[in-house]
């Protein structure tokens, strides 16, 4: 019964037990499985309480077999929801919940089902959202769906719906439709060999077709009328989307007159409307947990999640070919590309060997491509091969220590359409930009407004080795102070977005527009290192700044000046949190949107954002993120709290420091030994 959630709707004083009750305050079981029937026993002698615990409505995106983790919980103390032979706390709730005077609670619910609506959302979520290989006819007339479940499903059970036999239904379905067309779907885990049927599939009549594949089940209720079943939650679904339902069981949603019941429970008499049944089952008898960002949710929240979640496991979950990933990231951005499915990872260093793997046969294949390399031969393989292909890089907050030091990143943006540092196309960034609806995603700007506010009182930026200190910076002669963050001079973003600026030239005409002012310039940290290309002769800068900085963070030289100037460079973004005035001579990713002042436009950048839509779409809606140290799929607040922690380490304990400085300094030689050989 391991529920990472657990500790959080119970509290901390948990223990897992089968035999020894002593010093229990209550008894905790799961479900009405067998194993709980001792525990139910001795709770009722010792005159404890006993609380019935299962999934909610809303599971996860995977299923829980394959160690998807759950976003949902309910906890009843009279009974459990799909029981009808007693009172549950669901049905206690139906029964007796005042909905039309809770306004807030039918405003949420009625966003949470037009969320689920729009994008999909189920219990489970990994299946296939397109429903072309089911064969459903778009032809005019009526089209039926009978739900088959699995052989001794609790439901079934305890929801009377063993007093019909499928087969009873199928033949209610055709009889009670004359001229419709009626399928037949499988439950998913019989499909996937972990369960019998509660049917014989050789027994279903030739006029029923029966849909095999495993797809996302509101996807394919949409094509319906109407649906018969026992006790299935797609019943229940279908009630969202409008369509009709025929229980022949005791489902939690039947005998509120919102269903056409061949069973009956004389505890229900009241007569509820679908919004108000799901009120009171998703968000009043539901408890929500969001496992990415390791604390307590709710409905809206979880909807938001999982479907972000789920996007990622569309790209995971196939074989991917990955190509020009350099050797030492092999070993760190596995984590990255983690699925439910069976997928695997192979790494493709040149187009020929794309093309042998697309050969072989009954394979599913998506390609991932290291940055955005001009290589014709790798876009003909990709073309010749119909592959869809991501363009994959490192995030916005990305580490402790460098990237050139081959320091594992923390986040990456996989990227459908382009990559955020060439303004040449769309990349998935720009579209956010262009197209997410910010205001109805309920949470998310007050969310980047606290990452935001988080970023700048922590002193945190893309990486974050640099000390923090004060600049020494005479202003009695000047009428600003300005930053120009230097760049790498091969670097991607200067190539495709620089648009023909170099560091050289940036300096000398910042100089140039702002005579009177005091410039400082701070070289690029991977440049100070050694490790990339972008010195400018010490003359020059000697004789256009008053001031360079190399030993201090990025943080630190942002809050000493006025503004910003750079070609493409992150500091921007930087500055821009930090509420400094940015003026950009490329074409960065945070241009164009009325947050700075640029000296070259892109037409497709049209409309305005708020400073917290600009951290939304780059820090919350493009990355995936993993922990630092459990290395699974997170959000950015847990990043931000573990770099918090082991730059105190870095600063509190100096043998922490130099095993780590040791341990980096091995893994960048070995690594690059590595790539060397590669």
């Amino acid at each position: 019964m391991k529920h990472r959630a657990l500790n959080y709707f119970l509290g901390d004083r948990l223990s897992f037990a089968s035999r020894k009750f002593d010093n229990s305050t209550c008894i905790i079981g799961w479900g009405k499985k067998g194993n709980t029937k001792k525990a139910r026993r001795i709770a009722a002698e010792n005159n404890l309480p006993y609380f019935s615990l299962e999934d909610g409505f809303i599971r996860s995106v995977g299923l829980g077999i394959k160690g998807a983790p759950s976003f949902s919980l309910v906890v009843d103390n009279c009974g459990i929801y799909y029981d009808a032979t007693r009172p549950s706390k669901l049905e206690n709730i139906l029964c007796t919940h005042d909905f039309e005077g809770n306004r807030d609670l039918m405003v949420k619910a009625d966003q949470a089902i037009m969320l689920i609506r729009q994008y999909n959302i189920s219990k489970y979520n990994i299946a296939n959202e397109d429903i072309t290989t089911t064969n459903i006819a778009d032809t005019p007339g009526k089209n039926i769906l009978v739900i088959a479940q699995t052989l001794g499903d609790m439901s079934l059970e305890f929801g009377s719906g063993n007093k019909f036999s499928t087969r009873q239904i199928i033949d209610a379905a055709l009889d009670e439709n004359p001229g419709a067309k009626v399928y037949l779907k499988i439950h998913p885990d019989v499909i996937a060999g972990k369960k019998k049927s509660d049917l014989n599939i050789n027994n279903v009549p030739s006029s029923c077709r029966v849909i095999t594949q495993d797809v996302n089940p509101i996807s394919l209720l949409k094509k319906f009328d109407k649906v018969y079943t026992k006790t299935s939650q797609m019943g229940f679904e279908a009630l969202l989307l409008g369509k009709e339902c025929v229980c022949f069981g005791l489902p939690f949603y039947a005998g509120w007159g919102l269903t056409d019941d061949r069973v009956t429970c004389s505890r229900r008499k009241r007569k509820l409307t679908v919004q108000q049944v799901f009120a009171g089952a998703y968000i009043l008898y539901s408890c929500y947990y969001n496992p990415h960002l390791n604390r307590e949710s709710d409905i809206i929240d979880t909807l938001y999640t999982i479907k972000r979640y789920r996007e990622i496991e569309h790209v995971n979950g196939y074989v991917l070919l990955l190509h020009g990933f350099p050797a030492w990231k092999r070993f760190c951005h596995l984590h990255f590309f983690k699925s439910y499915q069976r997928n695997a990872l192979i790494f493709c260093s040149t187009p020929k060997k794309i093309n042998t793997e697309t050969k072989r046969k009954n394979r599913n294949l998506k390609l991932l491509v290291w940055s955005k390399p001009d290589d014709s031969d790798l876009n003909k393989a990709a073309t010749k091969n119909n592959l869809e292909t991501y363009h994959v890089e490192d995030g916005f907050i990305r580490s402790v220590s460098l990237g050139s030091d081959l320091t594992t990143p923390y986040s990456l943006v996989v990227d459908s359409r382009g990559l955020y540092f060439d303004p040449s196309t769309e990349s998935d960034l720009e579209h956010i930009y262009n197209t997410y609806d910010f205001p109805s995603h309920t949470g998310l700007l007050e969310r980047a407004r606290k990452i935001g506010k988080n970023i700048v009182k922590s002193k945190l930026s893309k990486y974050n080795n640099a000390p923090h200190g004060v600049l020494d910076i005479d202003r009695s002669t000047s009428d600003k102070v300005i930053l120009i963050p230097g760049q790498v001079a091969d670097d991607a973003s200067i190539r495709l977005g620089g648009l023909g600026m170099t560091n050289r030239s940036l300096i000398e005409r910042v100089r140039n527009h702002n005579p009177d002012s005091y410039i400082i310039y701070k070289p690029h940290p991977d440049v100070v290192a050694g490790n990339r290309k972008g010195n400018v002769p010490p003359h020059i800068v000697q004789k256009y700044c008053n001031l360079t900085i190399t030993n201090i963070s990025i943080d630190t030289c942002i809050n000493s000046v006025d503004e910003v100037h750079t070609i493409t460079s992150l500091s921007g973004f930087d500055a821009i949190l930090r509420d400094k005035k940015v003026v950009t001579y490329g074409m960065p990713f945070y241009a164009g949107w009325g947050l700075t002042t640029d000296s070259r436009t892109c037409p497709r950048r049209a409309r305005m954002l708020t400073k917290e839509e600009l951290i939304a779409g780059a820090l919350l809606l493009y990355p995936r993120y993993i922990h630092p140290v459990t290395k699974e799929l997170c959000e950015i607040e847990l990043v931000l709290e573990e770099i918090k922690k082991e730059q105190e380490r870095y600063k509190k304990h100096p043998a922490y420091r130099r095993a780590k400085e040791f341990r980096n300094r091995t893994l960048t030689t070995s690594r690059k030994l590595i790539s060397q050989l590669k």
